[in-house]
């Protein structure tokens, strides 16, 4: 697994709010948590420049908005980046596109809940954002519960190079996420993760 950093930059783009049909809540599946090191000082309103060494922590982002879902499911708080570790790997790719599945585990000692889209973009070593941050696909998956120590999943998905003929984006140095709901971003370090085509699209999360 990847670790982790924040970095003090808004994702707005891929925010939502709470599922308006106030799906009933399910459980996420399991999942290992995930090494975290000391969070960094307090954030500015400027991008804060990442880390030299890898880790997970949290920053706020100061004025932004990002992810959906502020509510609780089943008794359940909203997940917070502060109880989060996270984690991406290459997924089964399929007609000409990649996967990847992103994770969030809950580190912290109670049940929360993550409801809808996270937003995610790539960072370069600067704090600029290259392209921009991932769409939306499909329908809200509504609330998970995610028990301590379990993990619940997005999916992030791309093209093959070549694919359209639009080439691909360059490689990032940082894959920033904001859990839904949250104004605080996780932050990996080299990701391994290149976006080809002009497609980057996020899966709401689930199971």
């Amino acid at each position: 697994m990847m670790s982790f950093a924040l970095v003090a930059a808004g994702c707005g783009g891929t925010s939502s709010s709470d599922d308006p049909t106030g799906a009933a809540a399910h459980t996420a599946g399991t999942g290992s948590p995930q090494s975290s090191a000391a969070p960094p000082g307090p954030a500015s309103s400027a991008p804060a420049e990442p880390p030299a060494s890898p880790g997970t922590t949290k920053t706020t982002a100061a004025g932004a908005t990002a992810g959906s879902g502020s509510g609780s499911g089943s008794g359940s708080a909203r997940c917070t980046a502060e109880g989060l570790t996270m984690s991406v790997r290459r997924a089964d790719a399929g007609a000409g596109h990649l996967y990847y599945r992103l994770t969030f585990v809950n580190k912290s000692a109670r049940s929360c809940t993550l409801n809808g889209f996270p937003g995610v973009s790539l960072i370069k070593r600067d704090g600029s954002v290259i392209g921009v941050p991932a769409k939306r696909d499909g329908a809200s998956h509504g609330r998970t519960v995610i028990a301590p120590g379990k993990a619940a999943n997005a999916t992030l998905q791309t093209l093959n190079q070549h694919i359209n003929g639009s080439g691909c984006w360059d490689r990032a140095d940082y894959l920033r996420v904001y859990p839904p709901g949250s104004k605080e971003a996780l932050t990996l370090r080299d990701p391994q993760l290149r976006i080809c085509g002009d497609r980057f699209t996020t899966t709401s999360v689930g199971d």
